[in-house]
């Protein structure tokens, strides 16, 4: 089967989408729900073509191909419509960026740079409102707003979800969903109870925004990678090196992952093999006992930093194991020492 995209044709298969022969052709289309083979909802309205099928605009992750078909991908009246449905989904994180954790790592901030979203037509405007409209309004977004930090892996602020429902089609253990009804629809756990489950970190993982990030205590972190006195040592799990890699693309010109972790404070990198897998616990314990005592270092300097995708693991802290890092937060960490130290040469200069 051949289709037409921007006057180009293309080999497809039926049962394909145009947003899934656009990623497999490299032809760019911004979307935001649309994430690897989950189940699509046309959600987030950001992937709009148009086809020569309707003089509607349609969501490209939605629509099937089908012989004849003709896709148009970039064009004004696209752009108009992307631009406003991005401001909308926008306009709720107005001016939240400086303290979000996902600052300068979100998808949703960089498609708003991209396009250059910089006036507000969504955003009530205080001049304009009455002191009671105000205080309706915020009584209105606060009241539907759950932010939890009580479990020991993941952090919730539902204030960033934009409902693109990544975390809800993710989960393997379904535990996201829709709560309330109509406009007042959010999305959260039953009854918006603390979240119970194995953390495997899949819903961090997929969400595009700060509503669901890891947990830890960050400025502890950075103050024991500067200390010193303490002897930080990476124990990196399997095959994390891409998954790091692809994390601090945007945000460092630095590629020598070795480098990239001396940098942040590790003083020793252990990098686990296909082997080492099950066997890290020992391999972590044997850091503060057999290492130490080889190395002539007190055991109470050393900081143990696992870094892994298994975020599970926060919830086993020990003696042994000080912290659990996953590629997101080595990402953060690079962000942090970068404005660090770009603020330093700023006050030299």
């Amino acid at each position: 089967m051949r289709i037409k995209i921007n006057n180009k044709k293309y080999i497809v298969n039926f049962g394909e989408t145009v947003l899934d022969v656009c990623r497999r052709e490299g032809i760019p289309i911004s979307t935001l729900c649309a994430f690897e083979e989950l189940l699509r909802g046309a959600v987030c309205r950001l992937c709009l073509v148009e086809t020569n099928k309707t003089d509607r605009l349609v969501t490209s992750c939605t629509t099937k191909v089908c012989d004849g078909l003709e896709v148009i991908t970039e064009s004004e009246k696209i752009q108009k419509a992307r631009r406003i449905n991005l401001e909308l989904l926008w306009a709720d994180h107005a001016g939240k960026c400086s303290t979000c954790k996902k600052n300068r790592i979100c998808e949703l901030q960089k498609l708003a740079e991209e396009y250059k979203i910089e006036n507000f037509h969504f955003v009530p405007r205080k001049s304009e409102m009455t002191d009671m409209e105000e205080q309706k309004l915020l009584y209105d977004n606060w009241s539907r707003v759950v932010v939890e930090n009580e479990n020991p892996c993941i952090s919730r602020n539902s204030e960033l979800c934009i409902e693109c429902r990544r975390c809800i089609n993710v989960c393997p253990e379904r535990k996201f969903g829709f709560n309330y009804r109509a406009g007042d629809v959010v999305v959260g756990t039953p009854y918006e109870n603390v979240l119970e489950c194995s953390f495997c970190g899949e819903c961090v993982r997929a969400c595009p925004t700060g509503a669901l990030t890891d947990q830890n205590n960050f400025v502890k972190i950075i103050e024991e990678l500067d200390d010193l006195k303490k002897f930080s040592v990476a124990v990196m799990d399997f095959a994390m090196e891409e998954k790091i890699g692809k994390q601090v693309e945007d945000i460092s010109s630095e590629k020598d992952l070795d480098k990239l972790l001396f940098n942040l404070g590790f003083e020793k990198i252990i990098k686990l093999t296909r082997k080492d897998q099950g066997d890290e616990d020992e391999i972590i314990k044997n850091i503060k006992t057999e290492y130490a005592k080889k190395e002539k270092i007190n055991p109470e300097n050393i900081r143990t930093f696992f870094i892994s995708t298994k975020i599970y693991k926060k919830a086993k802290k020990n003696e042994y194991l000080n912290y659990v890092l996953s590629e997101r937060e080595i990402a953060r960490l690079v962000r942090d020492k970068n404005k660090i130290v770009a603020g330093k040469l700023k006050i030299k200069t």
